[in-house]
C-alpha cells in the first residue's frame, strides 16, 4: 500500500524526469545525425577527390613523360599520391567514426542515475 502511495505522489516526477530524457535523446540523436552527415560529406568528397587525382594526375604524368627515361618513377610517384590521399581520406573517416562510441553517452548516464537513484530508495 505504500508502495502505491509512493508511486502516485511520485507520478508527475517520474512523467517530467522521462520527458526530461527524452528532450535528452532527441539533442543526442540530432548531433548524431549531424556527425553521421559529416562523415557522408567527408567520405564522398574524399572519394571524388581521390579519383579525380587518379585520373587528371595519372593522364599528365603518363603525357609528359611517355618517351623519357623517367616513366617508371613517374608512375610510381603517381602510385604514391594516390595512396596519400587515400590514407589521409581513410584517417579522416576512421576519426569521425571513432566519435559514434561517444553517441547518446549523457542520455545513458542520466539513466544509470536514476537507477541508482531508484534503487537506492527501496
Amino acid at each position: 500500500m505504500d508502495a502505491l502511495r509512493l508511486l502516485f505522489s511520485a507520478g508527475g516526477a517520474l512523467l517530467t524526469q522521462a520527458g526530461l530524457h527524452g528532450q535528452l535523446a532527441r539533442l543526442e540523436w540530432a548531433e548524431e545525425k549531424a556527425r553521421l552527415h559529416r562523415m557522408l560529406i567527408t567520405g564522398l568528397l574524399g572519394f571524388a577527390s581521390l579519383l579525380s587525382s587518379m585520373i587528371f594526375i595519372g593522364i599528365l604524368v603518363m603525357a609528359t613523360t611517355w618517351d623519357t627515361v623517367y616513366r617508371i618513377p613517374a608512375i610510381i610517384a603517381v602510385v604514391a599520391v594516390y595512396g596519400l590521399t587515400t590514407g589521409l581520406a581513410w584517417r579522416r573517416l576512421r576519426s569521425l567514426a571513432a566519435l559514434g562510441k561517444d553517441a547518446f553517452t549523457a542520455t545513458r548516464e542520466e539513466f544509470a542515475a536514476d537507477m541508482a537513484m531508484l534503487r537506492g530508495t527501496q
